[in-house]
C-alpha cells in the first residue's frame, strides 16, 4: 500500500492543490505563477523536523513598452511546497500539510504577510479551508503534529531510552547510551536471529515483555523496556545501580532529551 501512494502521491498532491486555489481563489495562485511554471510540488528527503514548507518570492519587472511616463510595476510570482518523504506517507497526512502550505502561500501572495506566519491572517485562511474541506478531513492547524515512521529504532537496556534513524547507523558494539552509557539493543525492525544465537537478555527481554505489558496496561514501550531492566539489573546483581526509588524512576522517565555518547543522538 506504501508503495502505491508513493507512486500516486505526486498526482495527488497537485491536484489537490488545484482544488484548493480553485474553490478558495478563484484560481488566483495558479494565475499568479502562471508565467514562472506554476506551484512546483518538490518532494524532500532532508526535511526531518516538518511535514512541509512554502517556499514564495516576488520579482519585479518593468514594463518598458508603455514608454517612460506610463510605465507600470509587473511582478513574477515563484512559489513551490516541498513535502517530506519521511514524514507524508498517507493520503491523509499529504491533504492536510498540502492544506496548510496552501494557507501560507495565499498569506504571502494575496494577503501580502510575509512576517507572522501562523498569524490571525494565516488563521483566517485555515478556517475557511477547513470550513470548505471539511468532507476531506481537512483540519488546518499552526503546526504539523506527525510522528515520524522511523526505520530503525534502537531502545537502551539500562533507562529504555529509544534512538530512531532512517538508517542502520548506530552500531550497539561501539555505541553506548549517552544518559546512563548502558548497552543498545536494536528493536526495530527486530534482528532475525533463532533462539539459540540470542543473548541472554533478548532471552529475558522476550519472556518478561507480556508479563510487564499485563501488570502496567497502558504503559508507553520506554516506560515498559525501564522496568524490564530494572528487574535484569537486579537479577544480574547490578541493583545498586538501579535504585527503585521512586526519585530515580521519575528521573529516568523524564529525561526525554537524553543523547547517545559521542556523535549519536536520539531523536
Amino acid at each position: 500500500m506504501k508503495k502505491g501512494f508513493e507512486q500516486s502521491r505526486q498526482h495527488l498532491a497537485e491536484v489537490f492543490l488545484a482544488e484548493l486555489d480553485d474553490a478558495i481563489l478563484q484560481g488566483q495562485l495558479r494565475k499568479l505563477t502562471n508565467s514562472t511554471g506554476g506551484i512546483k510540488i518538490v518532494w524532500s528527503k532532508k526535511l526531518n523536523t516538518t511535514a512541509g514548507r512554502a517556499n514564495w518570492r516576488k520579482e519585479k519587472l518593468l514594463d518598458r513598452q508603455a514608454g517612460i511616463e506610463g510605465s507600470v510595476d509587473m511582478s513574477r510570482h515563484y512559489a513551490s511546497i516541498e513535502l517530506a518523504e519521511k514524514v507524508i506517507d498517507n493520503e491523509d497526512r499529504l491533504f492536510n500539510v498540502i492544506a496548510h502550505e496552501f494557507c501560507h502561500l495565499a498569506n504571502f501572495m494575496i494577503s501580502g504577510i510575509t512576517g507572522n506566519p501562523h498569524g490571525k491572517e494565516f488563521k483566517t485562511w485555515a478556517a475557511q479551508v477547513s470550513k470548505t474541506f471539511t468532507d476531506r478531513g481537512i483540519l488546518v492547524t499552526t503546526k504539523h503534529s506527525y510522528d515520524i515512521d522511523f526505520k530503525y529504532v534502537w531502545t537502551c537496556t539500562g533507562c529504555g531510552t529509544g534512538f530512531k534513524r532512517h538508517s542502520r547507523s548506530i552500531d550497539p558494539e561501539r555505541h553506548r547510551c549517552g544518559a546512563c552509557k548502558g548497552p543498545l539493543q536494536q528493536t526495530k525492525p527486530i534482528p532475525r536471529k533463532t533462539a539459540a544465537n540470542k543473548s541472554e537478555y533478548q532471552r529475558f527481554v522476550q519472556e518478561q515483555m507480556p508479563i510487564v505489558k499485563k501488570e502496567n496496561p497502558g504503559s508507553p514501550q520506554k516506560g515498559m523496556m525501564l522496568l524490564i531492566a530494572q528487574k535484569w539489573a537486579r537479577r544480574t546483581g547490578a541493583g545498586a545501580a538501579w535504585d527503585s526509588s521512586e526519585h530515580q524512576l521519575d528521573q529516568a522517565k523524564g529525561d526525554t532529551a537524553s543523547r547517545l555518547n559521542g556523535t549519536v543522538r536520539s531523536m
